[in-house]
């Protein structure tokens, strides 16, 4: 089986890429849910995803073109695959405990293409947070309550 480092670099959004706040849809994802971050890319980015042969879909919104990378949280096949992707800082240093990283911040992701029986694979390895978006949430839209424990 070949496989191939991609670097990516874009805008993150939706990052749920820590143990405390992934995806826990296990009808969706599998057991244990994924980790999962949409990413807008310019077209140069793109075409080099695309070029890596990955079969992932991009999705148009009105900001651009973004892909949701993922990473299950248990592997079926190896569980070395499985698990939190690694956060770092811009200056490579482990990303900072509760800290979530906000829509809008700038992220070099890091992804492994790889062969399967259907095409290409792509899974989440590590992303580098180049430049953080401080995640506020608002009042009534999931975030800013406070429970008395």
């Amino acid at each position: 089986m070949a496989t191939e480092l991609v670097e990516l670099e874009g805008i993150a959004s939706w990052a749920k890429v820590f143990g405390f706040n992934k995806d826990n849809n296990e009808e969706f994802h599998g057991e244990g849910g994924a980790y999962t971050i949409d990413v807008l890319l310019e077209k140069d980015q793109l075409d080099k995803l695309t070029k890596s042969g990955s079969r992932l879909k991009p999705k148009i919104g009105d900001e651009g073109i973004s892909i949701r990378f993922k990473r299950k949280h248990l592997n079926p096949v190896e569980p070395l695959w499985g698990g939190p992707p690694k956060v770092v800082t811009a200056d490579k240093e482990p990303f900072p405990g509760e800290t979530l990283i906000g829509n809008g911040s700038k992220v070099m992701i890091y992804v492994t293409i790889y062969d399967t029986k259907l095409g290409k694979g792509t899974r989440l390895e590590g992303i580098q947070v180049l430049d953080l978006v401080t995640f506020e949430s608002e009042e009534g839209m999931g975030g800013g309550v406070h429970l008395p424990f």
